[in-house]
């Protein structure tokens, strides 16, 4: 009978602290701990698209690091004053809270430490209210203090803790309910996210703002003399408004989300959110003008450093019709004449043409391959200019001929590696469209021609390490060709652009050039139904130049465009007058009888593409449009301007 009550000793002194050592110390179930809310954003900080959790939480990670100070002493001081020295249990209040209801006959204050309630925000089944639950929830609290420290607990709980809705975490919380991050507050916003989570339907300041107001100012009375506040100062923070406005984030790049997404949380971007937003927002008023199933996608890329700026992958992501939700800036289509501008910088480079080349723009078959115009006509003897402008099919078809179509085609799959393409080479037809590849490949070819050897492939994160892109011609070559492309517009300005048409107009392209960017516009059918409305001129080009109008982006034509000076030089390196008054240099003329007016100082000789002529009553009388070269000459002084002449329907 002596060893009776030995047994239940050696369960109270032995078996239940190792058991209690044994569970503490198991590895943590991180439960929700890791679950977060999917955030792209802008390089401002600001989203641009959130994909919620599971659970549909909007839910981010965020670090002590990350939040101001003061939150934290809000927070320890209203919530858990012995936070940094209990070890998950606070005995003390425990006690405190029993004698409370004892005494009263009901709850006055509650026992539950931050420990306590990071464990029940783990695993919800520890937030039941039994006591079976509560004895759990208190187990596991120790278990939390045992494995990790104090800063990791806290913040897990700042990353889980309930703030009204399907708004859960600090960092989340301070942008839905005060439009900023949590690393700057007031002492009047750190209160009242202090206050929330303790009731969050029942405080939520949009729905309830009395109840939050009393729930701030309340928080503001229990820490003030923790804090040593005021009196003015308590008077001042309990009377300060709070917000009653709940921020839903604009959803603005679904298709940069879903190209980005991986395993991680949170992503900063190298986009631009006011561009962002309102290249969406074109993209949608230019694609509703066409019959679905049109739709349409613009790119926006930073000229050196590949830096995406704006990134739209479709209009109207929902529309079923249009089937917005392709991403196709991602999809391989093609892209018409928009590679002419770079076989003609190669033919430059193999020296096969020079800048005043006359291609002879007629019908040719080239081992049984028989190309003709986009317009089934054909404008006989042309400038390198003219063929560009006019994006005749003949002369680029000799001209990639001339330098190898083979070789060329390696020069563009070297530069954008893509696997999704074809490997069946394009041959010739590669200059009218015949190699097809995706938008954010033709991008990535026009950074390289338009900076050679000076150009980043596309950068969509931030710190995102730069890669050079290959070369593919020279910068000689390239700027003469971009001086060719460049055309006076009617208000003065000029724009430098391709355009690009495929052969049943399923595609529309074009891709502007700016000081400083590249934009890009695709318009097109989503299974590549033919139409008879999309060319790039028309259709893709007016939504480019409405975009670099509106986000006022720098056109100023490149160096060799800008007319000469005034003043030229004679042999003996005398001064000389300026020769030429009208027309003036690179201006785009349009005329009704292909004649153009011309005037100058008086005894002057004129020349026409190096040709004599001699002005009628103040005109000379052209044989053809297009690019054309005027001089005039007196004594050793000679003065020459180019300029493209249009004639009207």
């Amino acid at each position: 009978m002596k060893f009776k009550f030995i047994y239940p000793f050696l369960v109270l002194t032995l078996i239940l602290p190792t058991g209690l050592f044994i569970y503490v110390s198991q590895p943590i179930e991180f439960g929700r701990k890791n679950d977060f809310a999917y955030a792209l954003r802008a390089e401002n900080g600001k989203i641009i698209q959130l994909k919620l959790t599971e659970e549909g939480y909007w839910r981010e990670p965020v670090k002590l690091s990350e939040i101001d100070p003061k939150f934290i002493s809000f927070l320890i001081a209203y919530e858990d004053k012995r936070y940094f020295e209990h070890i998950g249990i606070d005995f003390a209040a425990i006690t405190r809270a029993t004698w409370q209801y004892i005494t009263n006959g009901r709850i006055i204050s509650g026992a539950s430490t931050l420990t306590m309630q990071t464990a029940r925000l783990m695993h919800r089944k520890l937030s039941q209210k039994t006591i079976q639950a509560k004895l759990h929830q208190m187990l596991f609290a120790l278990r939390l203090e045992y494995n990790w420290n104090k800063t990791q607990i806290l913040e897990t709980y700042l990353n889980l803790a309930p703030y009204g809705g399907n708004i859960e975490g600090l960092k989340a919380a301070s942008q839905a309910w005060l439009q900023k991050p949590p690393n700057h507050l007031t002492f009047s916003e750190a209160a009242l996210l202090v206050s929330l989570p303790q009731s969050p339907e029942r405080r939520r300041p949009d729905k309830y703002p009395q109840k939050a107001y009393i729930a701030k100012a309340k928080v503001i009375e229990d820490v003030a003399d923790k804090l040593k506040l005021s009196t003015d100062k308590i008077f001042e923070l309990k009377n300060e408004t709070i917000p009653s406005y709940l921020l839903r984030p604009n959803q603005l790049a679904p298709h940069l989300s879903h190209r980005l997404i991986n395993s991680k949380p949170k992503i900063k971007t190298t986009i631009n959110y006011e561009w962002q937003s309102r290249v969406s927002q074109i993209m949608d008023n230019f694609t509703n003008r066409y019959p679905e199933p049109v739709n349409g996608a613009a790119l926006i890329v930073e000229r050196r450093t590949g830096k995406v700026r704006s990134y739209v992958g479709s209009s109207e992501y929902q529309a079923k019709a249009r089937k917005g939700a392709i991403n196709y800036l991602t999809s391989v289509r093609s892209p018409g004449s928009t590679l002419k501008p770079l076989i003609y910088a190669k033919a430059l480079d193999r020296k096969k043409i020079d800048s005043n080349f006359i291609f002879s723009d007629q019908p040719i078959q080239i081992n049984g391959y028989d190309p003709t115009n986009f317009s089934e006509s054909y404008s006989g003897k042309v400038s390198l200019k003219d063929a560009l402008i006019k994006s005749l099919n003949i002369p680029a078809v000799k001209a990639l001929q001339s330098i190898g179509p083979i070789s060329f085609e390696n020069n563009i799959r070297n530069l954008i590696n893509n696997p999704k393409l074809s490997k069946k080479y394009a041959g010739l037809s590669l200059a009218l469209g015949g190699f097809y590849l995706t938008p954010e490949d033709l991008i990535n070819i026009y950074l390289e021609f338009s900076d050679p050897h000076n150009s980043s492939q596309l950068v969509f994160e931030e710190n995102q390490p730069m890669k050079q892109n290959p070369s593919i011609v020279s910068k000689p070559s390239s700027e003469i060709i971009l001086s060719l492309l460049t055309q006076k517009r009617t208000n003065g300005k000029f724009a430098t652009f391709k355009t690009g048409t495929s052969y049943n107009r399923q595609d529309a392209w074009s891709v502007q050039i700016t000081e400083n960017h590249l934009i890009l516009v695709w318009l097109g059918t989503p299974d590549n139904e033919s139409t008879k409305l999309l060319t790039g001129k028309k259709a893709a080009y007016p939504i480019t130049q409405q975009i670099v109008d509106d986000l006022s982006f720098k056109t100023s034509p490149p160096m060799n465009l800008i007319a000469k000076p005034k003043n030229l030089k004679n042999k003996s390196g005398d001064q000389c007058e300026k020769l030429i008054q009208f027309p003036e240099a690179d201006e785009w003329i349009k005329s009704d009888d292909l004649g153009v007016t011309v005037s100058g100082k008086l005894g002057i000789d004129w020349f026409l593409n190096s040709e004599p002529i001699i002005p009628t009553n103040g005109r000379i009388e052209l044989t053809t449009p297009g690019a054309q070269k005027i001089t005039a000459k007196h004594l050793n002084c000679i003065e020459t301007v180019n300029v493209f002449v249009e004639v009207n329907p």
